[in-house]
């Protein structure tokens, strides 16, 4: 997400491969027409549906058909997200960025399909176009968590998942996105900036990623809960996401040199329902593909290759204050720390906690307002290197984030962002950066 170029200022463009993101969202839309206007052509005795602004998605049920298709094992999604990130002051340069993003769903329940009892198939693209903010910031904190700097569009999960033993142990293979299961916050998803997805300590480590968003890997996942508040889970993928040299599309290449990458997380969760909301997990990830040290030179000057490197992280969320009589309004918090190995990888180790209030303004119940902040520091072996190669790096980068999220109707919502970036890439030369922002989310 790293970068020391500077780019245009420029409000809705694409970037220089010259390609626009408005012929693939125009065939969709096409589609999407199309595809409603002929279920509501049939649909003439079906019960009438809610207004449109109190419609679950903004195209409603299709006369019905959207509940028969359910009931059938088929269900469709399709949203769109923009972020329009204005750097104010400070970073690479001043300047405007947008991101964009279409994701299309397909779940399918096979034993209302076919009778194939405690078995779903999941399809879950991401279209991506715009340009990625960090270009503007050159932070290691993404001002955008869907930032990206190639216009493309990809499958980023493909899996079937069976259940067994009453739907206590699941297994799931496929196409897997790690940040779907893995090292997730829940009371953390009101905040636009990456840094308060995955870990950056873990973000940052493979090949070309650890199976993250935008690019998942082939693997397989099992998740065991003996009871309603405990879960343990184990994945083991392919150690390389896609192809390191063409980001665009996707694409499945496996090779021994590849190694695996293993995760696993243990963890408790109790449910709202319950009491209140509490969870806390713990969880540990190894490669065991080979790695260049960051230092260290063998006697021909080159890096000296490393066998596999790991790291582990824990986090802890719950409901700090419920308001009375409601059990959807109050004020929730988050805190997570990881480590990684520091002779491989830069960054050695991540802080980052937050606070999220449902309610906090009078008439608005379903808003949310946040406040977070996340301290990435990198590891002595990182800087000792950077310092021998006279590009000095600082200890470590700060970033605070304060959002508002602003539901306009069940499938439309807007949300307001500041974001302050102290020591953006912790490069000394460049200043502290100020970021605004604003993204739209449309349901389909």
């Amino acid at each position: 997400m790293r970068s020391t170029a500077a780019i245009e200022n420029r409000l809705l463009r694409n970037h220089s491969s010259g390609r626009g993101p408005w012929r693939p969202l125009l065939a969709i839309a096409c589609a999407f027409l199309l595809v409603t206007a002929g279920r509501a052509a049939g649909a003439e005795d079906a019960a009438p549906e809610p207004g449109w602004m109190e419609r679950a998605t903004l195209s409603g049920e299709w006369g019905g058909r959207g509940t028969e298709l359910a009931t059938q094992g088929f269900e469709f999604g399709l949203s769109l997200y923009g972020d329009v990130m204005f750097v104010v002051d400070g970073g690479l340069e001043r300047g405007t960025a947008f991101a964009g993003l279409l994701e299309p769903t397909l779940t399918v329940d096979l034993d209302r399909a076919l009778g194939w009892k405690n078995t779903t198939i999941f399809v879950h693209g991401i279209g991506t176009f715009g340009n990625d903010p960090t270009e503007l910031t050159g932070s290691l904190h993404a001002p955008s968590s869907f930032g990206n700097s190639v216009d493309t569009f990809s499958l980023f999960e493909a899996w079937i998942e069976r259940e067994f033993l009453d739907n206590s142990l699941s297994v799931r293979a496929g196409l897997y996105g790690v940040d779907t299961e893995f090292d997730v916050k829940e009371t953390a998803g009101v905040f636009i900036n990456g840094g308060f997805g995955t870990g950056i300590d873990l973000a940052q480590s493979g090949l070309n990623g650890p199976c993250i968003f935008p690019t998942s890997c082939l693997g397989i996942r099992v998740r065991y809960e003996p009871t309603t508040t405990r879960y343990f889970q184990i994945a083991v993928l392919d150690g390389v996401a896609g192809d390191p040299g063409n980001p665009k599309g996707t694409h499945i290449h496996l090779s021994h040199d590849d190694g695996v990458l293993v995760l696993g997380e243990a963890g408790f969760e109790r449910a709202a329902e319950q009491e209140r909301f509490l969870r806390a997990a713990v969880g540990a990830w190894h490669y065991t593909t080979t790695f260049d040290d960051l230092l260290k030179v063998d006697a021909a000057g080159q890096p000296v290759r490393r066998h596999g490197t790991q790291g582990v992280y824990a986090l802890l969320e719950g409901v700090l204050y419920r308001e009375p009589d409601w059990r959807t309004q109050g004020l929730s918090a988050f805190l997570r720390m990881g480590m990684a190995d520091q002779d491989v990888n830069p960054v050695r180790c991540t802080v980052g906690g937050g606070l999220a209030y449902t309610g906090l303004m009078p008439g608005r119940d379903e808003d949310v307002t946040g406040l977070g902040a996340s301290v990435a520091i990198n590891g002595d072996v990182f800087r000792k290197s950077r310092s021998l190669a006279g590009t000095p790096a600082d200890r470590r980068e700060v970033l605070v984030g304060l959002t508002h999220l602003l539901p306009l109707t069940p499938w439309a919502s807007v949300q307001l962002d500041a974001q302050y970036i102290g020591n953006p890439g912790t490069d000394p030369t460049v200043d502290d950066a100020l970021v605004i922002g604003l993204r739209f989310q449309i349901k389909f």
